[in-house]
């Protein structure tokens, strides 16, 4: 199948005005019903765990784009024989939230290509949630199917006319404080649910990609298959719980919304739809809206390793998530110290709640591969997927894109910097190997690190080793007294530029 644009049906009987859940998988214009089926239309009465879907005969300008595998070429891995099929709206008028949706709808197919295991089919479809004093609200429904099973996945954006700009969910609430008092809401509300893991729930974007309103106008968040499911070792979350959500009633949700949050809960509870937008309000003199909500910028802001003042180390996690790793994150959160975590593709997936943690508190998320398999021993036409496929599980989990990459064991060669770089990666090696993975007792640990500790290190260690979480305490007391400040690898090489080697002429020779 070419993709198409599809032209609503503008023969169809007009339907009743009103507001009504949405039908999973349906579109709007499947949904119209005969007029004479009005007469005894109760508004009102939906199910308030589900997002309000907005029927009413599609006007002009109102059309829909569909397409298959054979329109998402480019990516930097396409699995051979993975089936996609893809429709999202587009708006006349709203030139702006179709292009945004063409590149969510991109690089949701481009990571469950990297990103699953095994990928068999991917299916796209959407719900008009919003459509109302020049906002529109878009659900996305995710149909997945890898060797992991059948699961779906829910996500929804949103359009202001007035600013002439798309935004994520989580940008119809006022800000970072807003979504983690939201947070802290659903992890009251889900406590006694036994398929959920309260520690799976941390404030970032993509666990809040899908809130909305129900047809009273209260706030529904939706939390996709397994988001929320607990840790089974060796096994990605189990998807059998399905969907999750939480609904904050209005009362309580009002203070937790932004303008635009405010304007789209309106727009959710119109009688018919309004798709006529207003033109685009340039207003120079309006207040920067700040970072997206969700969106965590790692280390602590404002360090400058540079100024010839400050000692900076950077700590560097390998192999996690792990058992041990929500441990580290203790003793870091205690400490009050940033770190860096380069994570493998296996660990990615069976803790995605423990990357997703360590991401919000604040650390530096890098990729260590798909697989712990020396790099430098493989085909160059193996390369791609190893490494694609953690910055697409990271993406997957919080939104984040991953700019470093380290390979396992340091091993590289030209065929690795080569896919590094077409993967707008910087390769990072380190300057201090701790040599914890020697199996050595933690006070070695220790030695190994202080004795060659100078200003703008990066530390080589591992989550997934007993002795080293023994040893971090130390490592980090006497670094401290010393007067050295931990920073994130990224803030340690003054940014790293994606196609170059960290540190200058590391080779790689294992």
């Amino acid at each position: 199948m070419s993709s198409r644009r599809i032209e609503p049906d503008r023969t169809a009987p007009r339907p009743c005005a009103g507001r009504h859940p949405f039908w999973s998988g349906a579109v709007a214009v499947a949904l119209l019903l005969p007029l004479a089926a009005c007469e005894n239309e109760i508004v009102g009465g939906g199910d308030p765990e589900e997002l309000t879907m907005l029927v009413d005969e599609v006007e002009d300008g109102f059309g829909e784009w569909r397409g298959d595998a054979g329109d998402f070429t480019g990516h930097h891995y396409e699995p051979e024989g993975a089936e996609v099929s893809v429709a999202y709206p587009e708006f006349e008028g709203a030139e702006a939230f179709s292009e945004a949706l063409a590149a969510q709808v991109d690089q949701e197919v481009q990571d469950f290509r990297a990103g699953t295991r095994d990928p068999v089919s991917l299916e796209i479809s959407w719900e008009l949630v919003a459509a109302g004093d020049g906002v529109l609200g878009v659900r996305l429904l995710r149909t997945e199917l890898d060797m992991h099973g059948l699961r779906e996945g829910y996500s929804t954006y949103w359009y202001d006319a007035r600013a002439g700009a798309a935004a994520y969910s989580t940008e119809l609430l006022a800000g970072q404080e807003e979504l983690t008092e939201l947070n802290t809401i659903a992890r009251e509300e889900l406590a006694d649910d036994e398929q959920v893991d309260p520690e799976a729930l941390w404030p970032v974007q993509r666990t809040y990609d899908s809130i909305g309103f129900n047809d009273a106008g209260d706030l529904v968040v939706e939390f996709s298959d397994g988001h929320l499911s607990p840790i089974v070792e060796g096994h990605v979350p189990d998807s059998e719980p399905g969907r999750k959500t939480v609904v904050v009633e209005h009362e309580r949700a009002q203070t937790l919304l932004s303008d635009l949050g405010t304007r789209a809960r309106e727009a959710a509870m119109v009688d018919q739809p309004d798709l006529e937008l207003p033109e685009t309000e340039a207003d120079e003199d309006a207040e920067d809206p700040g970072p997206v909500p969700g969106v965590i910028t790692a280390g602590e802001p404002g360090v400058n390793c540079y100024d010839g003042e400050t000692k900076c180390v950077a700590l560097t996690f390998d192999d996690g998530p792990v058992e041990a790793t929500p441990h580290l994150l203790d003793i870091l959160a205690e400490e009050e110290v940033t770190a860096s975590f380069y994570l493998n593709g296996g660990p990615a997936l069976t803790r995605p709640s423990v990357l997703r943690r360590a991401y919000a508190e604040g650390h530096e998320i890098a990729s260590h591969g798909d697989e712990h398999e020396h790099m430098n021993r493989m085909k160059a036409d193996e390369l791609s997927r190893q490494t694609a496929a953690v910055s697409a599980m990271i993406r997957r989990q919080t939104g984040y894109t991953v700019d470093l990459f380290r390979p396992p064991f340091g091993a590289t060669n030209d065929d690795v910097h080569d896919e590094v770089e077409a993967q707008e990666m910087a390769e990072i090696a380190w300057t201090i190997d701790s040599q914890d993975w020697e199996s050595i007792s933690p006070d070695e640990i220790v030695d190994n690190v202080i004795s060659r500790m100078d200003p703008g290190a990066v530390v080589l260690l591992h989550d997934p080793q007993p002795a080293t979480l023994a040893a971090v305490p130390e490592i980090i007391e006497q670094l401290k007294d010393d007067d050295y400040v931990f920073v994130t690898t990224t803030q340690a090489l003054g940014g790293p530029e994606p196609g170059r080697v960290y540190p200058d002429g590391w080779d790689g020779d294992w």
